[in-house]
């Protein structure tokens, strides 16, 4: 009874997926491994533009029994008129549908949050302003975070949990070539103020800070990350936050990396600090190898965890692709997800 009920589970959840990447099966394959998110459906006349993701996972995490969970439905609402402003928005419903062993379905995790909801105005390719909520500009995974554009079904611990992975508030950006190379920076500000924020996340109470990203040459880019904030919290803890990350892709491989270190202004017990460094490597025309390591200390008196990431990536058209993966840890006293991880992402 519990295979027929996990049978009916599968095929529901992955019915919606499966038809996404049939109406895509025609297309070439990639000969880069980065996607770029596409245009979407532009309606006529209107200057809107719909898009989105869905993500599938199945995962039978250590010590716990298998669970098949619609992980994310992502929908993305743009418009561009004829002048220089933009807006874009992403509504996010998470854990949507979640289907346990020994054979039971519940919605009660579902959380729905506008991941961004932001005006662009575009000033020249020097000088932009961005007002709204918008990805926090720390590091290179967050930035392009959304599950068809990544390698593997976890993320790493350090992109997500020493900071609020979005913002409210207001944004200068834009690329500079003034030293023979070009130079991307974000500059922004918040005041904490949310736009319907993902209940799991402790947002910022206030926050200024950078990102600057340099081209190195045609395959490798290096970025610096500063951030200053308080937390919902602890409002009387200001954060100071360092990072680096490194980004080099040649002939389908890939090698990326982030380190970050988050000072506490209530002492050196509450700082914490993190790393990771990831490879790719094409294994035929679709399928990918992926290895990373992590290494991660959480704010308190836990010893810092160690993450080994071993898997597989296969695209099975430019925007959808397959991913499995075993993780191992070290010290995981944070419970940090171990064990097989897998999922189906199809970005449309």
């Amino acid at each position: 009874m519990r295979h027929r009920a996990f049978r009916a589970a599968l095929i529901v959840s992955v019915a919606l997926t499966l038809g996404c990447i049939n109406t895509r099966a025609e297309q070439p394959v990639p000969t880069e491994p980065h996607l770029q998110l596409e245009r979407g459906w532009q309606i006529p006349g209107t200057g809107f533009t719909l898009g989105g993701y869905a993500t599938e996972d199945f995962t039978i995490k250590k010590h716990k029994s298998w669970e098949l969970n619609t992980e994310d439905l992502s929908l993305f609402v743009g418009w561009e008129g004829t002048g220089k402003l933009k807006f874009f928005s992403e509504l996010s419903l998470e854990d949507a549908l979640v289907f346990k062993r020994p054979g039971k379905f519940t919605t009660s995790q579902r959380s729905l949050a506008f991941e961004r909801a932001y005006f662009d105005y575009a000033q020249s390719e020097l000088l932009n302003f961005r007002l709204g909520k918008f990805l926090t500009p720390v590091g290179h995974w967050n930035l392009i975070h959304a599950d068809p554009l990544v390698w593997t079904t976890s993320r790493p611990l350090v992109t997500n949990r020493p900071f609020p992975t979005y913002a409210t508030g207001a944004m200068i950006y834009g690329t500079s070539t003034g030293l023979g190379k070009e130079v991307d920076y974000s500059l922004y500000a918040s005041n904490g103020q949310q736009i319907r924020g993902n209940s799991s996340q402790d947002p910022f109470d206030s926050a200024y800070g950078l990102h600057l990203s340099y081209a190195m040459g045609d395959s490798s880019q290096l970025g610096f990350s500063y951030a200053n904030f308080t937390q919902k919290s602890d409002v009387g803890d200001r954060k100071n936050l360092f990072g680096v990350d490194y980004l080099w892709s040649r002939d389908r491989y890939e090698l990326s990396g982030e380190a970050i270190y988050r000072h506490s202004s209530h002492g050196s017990s509450l700082d914490e600090k993190g790393i990771f460094i990831q490879a790719v490597v094409p294994l035929s025309e679709r399928l990918y190898g992926v290895g990373r390591y992590e290494y991660f200390r959480q704010a308190g008196t836990l010893p810092g965890v160690n993450l080994w990431v071993a898997g597989l990536a296969f695209r099975i058209t430019p925007t959808s692709v397959l991913k499995a993966e075993f993780v191992h840890g070290v010290n995981n006293q944070i419970n940090a997800h171990e064990g097989f991880l897998s999922s189906i992402s199809v970005l449309f």
